[in-house]
């Protein structure tokens, strides 16, 4: 028996659409928390009283994150405008004060519109599973009266019409749609979606903007965080690492902010940590020599299938202005063994590190590791893309002798080692594309050591800054090339540097 679905699906009158995800950057597919949103904004007056539109959005909320078809989408070109900025405010105080003359239209904000244009349909539908063993049936008929109130979905201009109703199969849908399904592990995209306690949150933060300028004093709106932010993947894409994600957090619970130039010390450390915890509490049915083979990456000269954890320190980019510290930890596995990776995820969440020289970190002593879903300085490690450039250099698997006929071969072989088995073109450089990054030179032009510190058995290599444009595909990441690609070296992103 074929089990149905609610389904809610949101055409778009043109089929643009102009909505932002987190740090600004073209959102796709719109996310259910966006969805939400916009119902919880077209249904306001029915909203806290009760109703049963009221309940079925408490309803809506509880349920788990939902499975999403789409059209094909290209991002457009970025588009400048200037718009009148939400200042009104300003302009009625100075009414107030009697200058008549101010007007909305002397405040003016840049804004840039890049859309993301709907390629062979116009409609977004969002699949929830229906538990036909629940003790209660889903509130069909209020959310379908609830989704008729939408407007917009992202920006205002983003008209809409919505329609809910329960689908026994998704044919009737139509073909060629992108399907979207939560990742385990590392996604593509991660979208907003809604919790237990996101109408709730809503209807307070508008409450709390109305009352903004109560008593003439301006009572900031605090943002939003009664969400949860969940990794997407299209079922098309080609199924990459499995990852999890640390910040490195003071006891203060600010940022620890760590020199890009030693980051294999990170790296080090995450690993020691990684030990500690898998001898304490191993996953069940692994081999005895497991913690030493696949958490600490010592090799078995008799086994030529070699996969271990790797421990990757990420210099933060994504933004013109940005120091490249680093502040973020990834850790990923080989594909298969998302299970193996969520034990010791679970386990290193709230570790703090544990420095050789205690020194290491300053006053405010070692960071924590504080797990997260992902942000926009993880995207640009982990998001999909055709190109890819290299932020930490490409450790070689040898000695070129200065000459590019063998540097060519070694970087094939790096590939090959770290399974790219895509067709690509790439060009290297000692130079990165990334100014504030570390050439590939071990030395100055005064014989003094520079660079980032390297392992000591890395240390006589040839090393290079790649860039990789993938002929046929848009693998995701993380991509970590060479002899140091467990540590931190070989580091791709898929972020272009201006």
């Amino acid at each position: 028996m074929m089990s149905e679905s609610l389904c809610i699906s949101v055409t778009f009158l043109d089929p643009r659409f102009h909505g932002k995800g987190d740090g600004g950057a073209p959102e796709w597919p719109p996310s259910p928390m966006r969805l939400f949103q916009a119902m919880v904004a077209g249904n306001g007056p029915a909203l806290g009283t009760g109703n049963d539109i009221d309940g079925a959005l408490r309803w809506l909320e509880a349920q788990p994150p939902p499975t999403l078809l789409t059209p094909s989408s290209k991002t457009g070109v970025a588009c400048p405008l200037y718009v009148p900025n939400n200042a009104m405010d300003v302009v009625a105080k100075s009414w107030g004060r009697g200058n008549h003359e101010s007007s909305i239209a002397e405040h003016r904000t840049l804004k840039t519109a890049r859309p993301t244009h709907l390629r062979g349909g116009d409609t977004v539908h969002y699949l929830w599973p229906i538990d036909s063993t629940a003790s209660a049936a889903p509130p069909i008929e209020p959310l379908a009266r609830a989704v008729e109130k939408m407007v917009a979905l992202g920006w205002g201009i983003d008209l809409v019409v919505a329609q809910c109703r329960v689908l026994s199969s998704t044919d009737s849908i139509g073909s060629g749609l992108e399907k979207w399904e939560v990742a385990k592990g590392g996604g593509t995209s991660v979208l907003r979606c809604p919790v237990f306690g996101s109408l709730n949150a809503l209807m307070e933060r508008y409450s709390a903007f109305l009352d903004r300028l109560a008593d003439n004093t301006f009572n900031p709106v605090s943002p939003l965080t009664a969400y949860q932010a969940v990794p997407y993947r299209r079922s098309s894409d080609p199924v990459g690492q499995p990852v999890e994600c640390f910040e490195l957090r003071n006891a203060d619970d600010s940022y620890c902010t760590y020199p890009q130039q030693k980051l294999i010390h990170i790296a080090g450390m995450v690993r020691h940590l990684a030990k500690e915890a898998m001898q304490q509490s191993s996953p069940i049915g692994v081999s005895e020599d497991w913690v030493e083979r696949y958490v600490v990456g010592h090799r078995d000269s008799n086994n030529g299938n070699h996969h271990q954890f790797s421990y990757l320190p990420l210099p933060s980019i994504g933004h013109m202005h940005v120091d490249q510290a680093v502040r973020r930890v990834i850790i990923a596995a080989s594909v298969g063994d998302d299970m193996w990776l969520e034990h010791l995820a679970a386990r290193l969440s709230g570790r703090q590190l544990k420095p050789e020289n205690h020194n290491e970190f300053g006053p405010k002593g070692a960071p924590y590791l504080a797990r997260i879903a992902g942000d926009n300085v993880t995207r640009c490690y982990t998001r999909a893309a055709r190109v890819w450039h290299s932020v930490t250099p490409v450790i070689l698997p040898g000695h070129d002798d200065h000459k590019p006929a063998k540097t060519r071969r070694l970087i094939e072989r790096a590939l090959d080692n770290a399974g790219i088995t895509q067709q690509c073109e790439y060009e290297w450089s000692p130079q990165s594309r990334f100014r504030k990054s570390y050439s590939a030179h071990k030395y100055d032009r005064h014989k003094k050591a520079t660079g980032y510190l390297r392992p000591d058995h890395l240390a006589s290599q040839t090393a290079v800054h790649l860039t990789l444009r993938f002929l046929n595909s848009e693998p995701s990441g993380p991509i970590a090339l060479g002899a140091g690609r467990h540590c931190g070296f070989g580091l791709m992103t898929n972020f272009e540097p201006t």
